[in-house]
Order: C-alpha cells, then structure tokens, then sequence
C-alpha cells in the first residue's frame, strides 16, 4: 500500500467543504446586503404611478435580497472551496464601499 500525498488525502477526506460553506454563508449574507441595498435604490426609479415609486422599491428590496442571497451563496461556495480568503475580501471591500458610500 502506497503512501497518499497531500493533495490525494484533501480529495479523499472531503478537505474544502466546511471552507465552502462557511464561504457561501458569509458571501450569502453580503449578497443579502447588497441586493436589498441595490434593490432599494433603484428599485424606484422610474418613479411610479403616483411619482413616487414606493411599490417599486418594496419589490426590488425584495427581488434584490433574494437574487443577492443565491448568487451570494453559490457564488461563496464556488470560491470559498479553493480560496476562501478571497470571499472574505470580497465582504469586506464591499462592506468598505457601502459604508464609505462609493457605492452606486
């Protein structure tokens, strides 16, 4: 029986998953964030029936939380099985542009 290198034993005990899914959680929770942040935005654009485009909002509050969460998460899982420092870069440079209002 031959000994396994490090890259057969990650294969082998499912190494990356824990990491994929604590990335898909926190990218999940950012996409959350952004959609609803985005949604919210300019979701009333258009301005509305009565010009103020209230319904509008409402809906892409809404919308853009549930299309950031499962980008968000797929998204997450998808980079965070290799690399999840990159998800955690990725959530705190967003949360950097939210904060600091460079974000449009």
């Amino acid at each position: 029986m031959r000994e396994l290198n490090v890259a057969e034993i990650n294969v082998v005990s499912g190494a990356g998953f824990m990491e994929a899914l604590t990335s898909a959680i926190t990218l999940g929770t950012t996409g959350f964030a952004a959609g609803a942040a985005y949604g919210g935005i300019h979701g009333g654009d258009n301005g509305g029936l009565l010009g103020v485009g209230a319904v509008g909002q409402l809906v892409g509050v809404i919308t853009g939380s549930v299309v950031g969460v499962i980008g968000g998460v797929i998204l997450g899982a998808v980079i965070g099985w290799d690399n999840p420092d990159k998800v955690t870069d990725i959530s705190i440079q967003w949360m950097g542009h939210f904060i600091n209002g460079d974000f449009k």
